[in-house]
């Protein structure tokens, strides 16, 4: 019989001061490589376009038959983005709405506009994998039309979950007496569904929009990681900006649209930065990392 010493298991090895330095150079590399700056704009200017044609879309036709969809979704908004954004957005959508009416040629152009960025989350996932896109258009616009479907579906149950919060939380608050957390609660149980709905959407994005399909568990790191990411970076910057009266002065008008482009440009930042998790988690386990070669 073996030794309990024996049946131990060996200690894992400690990456050498080499090694680690050889993992970061290989990631600089890899980033400038691939681009990586580069499809974070390309990503951030589609997501862009195809922002207001959603926010029409989805109010125009989900707001027809539930009225209250408009105020939740712009609750949503006001909790997540700087108040110059939000109040750009609002701005914009109260014009919009008076110059456009038409909800079949809206569905159209929020498609092709949330499609298009769609396909570029494809490309750059594609990009960061250095995997050349082989697959058909028409296959690559069917995942690009279902990716829209899956944002649209989590903004949607984002706001349900407005409503009935909001609705359950007034009734029980309003006779504790408590009636002012009722938004802070309402809110709260908000970011809860999203991190717990997130990563699963996410995951499906990270594991169909690769050329090469992988596993389903192989992309959960990175959309757990994008799901945290987005949610503090975003509300950071959120902070600042609020907080900063040098910002309004330096941007004036154009403060908010700034602000939101900068928003977006983050959100496409750390998606691409799970991108490489994934990569990176991926290479680990298949020993092909620097920092798993022996020292030359």
């Amino acid at each position: 019989m073996r030794s309990k010493a024996e049946k131990k298991k060996k200690p894992k090895k400690k990456p050498t001061k080499q090694q680690v330095m050889a993992f970061i150079r290989f990631a600089i590399d890899d980033v400038y490589a691939t681009d990586f700056f580069g499809i974070c704009l390309q990503m951030a200017f589609y997501f862009l376009l195809a922002f207001f044609p959603m926010m029409m879309f989805l109010i125009g036709s989900i707001g027809g038959f539930l009225s209250e969809f408009k105020v939740y979704f712009f609750a949503f908004l006001k909790s997540l983005l700087p108040v110059l954004s939000y109040n750009y957005v609002v701005d914009l959508f109260v014009q919009l709405q008076h110059s456009s009416s038409n909800l079949a040629a809206m569905l159209v152009i929020t498609f092709f506009f949330a499609s298009m960025a769609a396909r570029a989350i494809m490309v750059g996932i594609n990009q960061n994998y250095g995997n050349p896109e082989t697959r058909s258009t028409l296959h690559i616009w069917l995942l690009a039309f279902l990716f829209t479907i899956l944002f649209a579906v989590v903004l949607v149950l984002i706001t349900a979950i407005y409503f009935v919060m909001d609705s359950m939380t007034a009734s029980l608050l309003e006779r504790t007496g408590l009636v002012a957390f009722n938004v802070p609660i309402t809110q709260g149980m908000a970011v809860i569904f999203s991190l717990v709905a997130s990563p699963f959407i996410l995951d499906f994005v990270y594991i169909l929009a690769p050329v090469e399909r992988l596993p389903y568990r192989q992309g959960l790191p990175g959309a757990i990681f994008t799901t945290l990411g987005i949610n503090i970076v975003v509300r950071i910057f959120t902070f600042f900006v609020n907080h900063s009266s040098k910002y309004t002065l330096l941007y004036g008008n154009l403060g908010g649209l700034f602000a939101l482009l900068i928003s977006i440009y983050f959100i496409c930042v750390i998606l691409n930065i799970g991108t490489k998790i994934n990569l990176y988690l991926r290479l680990l386990k298949q020993k092909k990392l620097p920092m798993q070669q022996p020292d030359t």
